[in-house]
């Protein structure tokens, strides 16, 4: 639960904060940009796309998280507490840091994307690795 809350914190920074990640010339942004850009085989990744992937990237360990934290049987409320946490973060910068910060349908669906696969991987990993609650109590009195 801890992780879960930091991990949502840390998505709140990121995203609420009125300037975004620098982007600058120097910036580590740049040179990344610089980097896949210099490679045959990731030459066709430019900002818009690296921000997209990014953005999946990012909500990832929520969705999983917050599976995890829900349980097997519950394992969507991942992907759809991760749609409406974008949906707060996409409304806040569209409205209350319009002037610094975008909120993006393109943003609302990788984050959804992301918070899907998320929970997918929760339930999987629920699934291949069943935990305490999910073994079956033995009551008989001994």
């Amino acid at each position: 639960m801890a992780l879960l809350i930091l991990y949502t914190v840390f998505i709140g920074l990121v995203t609420l904060t009125p300037n975004q990640l620098d982007t600058g010339p120097g910036s580590f942004i740049a040179w990344l940009l610089e980097f896949l850009a210099s490679h045959r085989v990731t030459a066709w990744i430019d900002y818009d796309m690296l921000e997209k992937l990014a953005n999946v990237g990012m909500f990832i360990p929520f969705g999983l998280l917050m599976a995890l934290q829900c349980g097997r049987s519950r394992w969507w409320v991942g992907w759809v507490t991760g749609i409406a946490f974008t949906c707060l973060i996409e409304g806040t910068q569209a409205t209350l840091l319009s002037p610094t910060r975008f909120g993006t349908i393109s943003d609302l669906v990788t984050n959804s994307l992301g918070a899907g696969i998320g929970a997918v991987a929760g339930l999987i990993a629920m699934t291949l690795w069943p935990g305490p609650a999910d073994t079956p109590v033995d009551h008989e009195v001994r």
